[in-house]
């Protein structure tokens, strides 16, 4: 993602690189347990990744998080 993007989108900006990969396979409609996977990474802390991007982005559920994120040029 270049930097143009995150200057039009502040809230990536506040993202580190891997909650924007956790947020990919959200919009992708992937559960944790996947993006777990995905990325090489446990259970927990894909689970983490999700509950700091829905904090920051200030968001409560799942459906919230990925509307949110569908409206960003991540891929």
């Amino acid at each position: 993602m270049g930097a143009a993007a995150l200057c039009f989108y502040p809230a990536l900006a506040a993202l580190t690189p891997r909650e924007r990969q956790v947020a990919l396979h959200i919009l992708r409609g992937d559960h944790t347990k996947t993006i777990a996977r995905a990325l090489g990474i446990s259970v927990g802390t894909a689970r983490k990744h999700r509950e700091n991007l829905m904090r920051k982005l200030g968001v409560n559920h799942a459906g919230q998080l990925a509307a949110k994120v569908a409206q960003w040029p991540l891929a």
